[in-house]
């Protein structure tokens, strides 16, 4: 996704690391700077707004 549509992301919003179901998480928290998502599989991450290219919404 684009650093725009991250933007339009909220908490609580499920997205996949490279479109892969098998590979999701749920975004926990927006910053002014990205979001936090809490991976299925591992910990948590904080990504930039405009690094969320490998990212897909749920």
């Amino acid at each position: 996704m684009t650093g725009e549509q991250s933007r339009k992301l909220k908490a609580g919003s499920r997205v996949y690391w490279m479109s892969d179901p098998k590979d999701a998480g749920t975004v926990t928290e927006m910053t002014w700077f990205g979001v936090v998502i809490k991976w299925d599989n591992r910990g948590e991450q904080s990504i930039m707004h405009n690094d969320m290219s490998a990212v897909a919404a749920g």
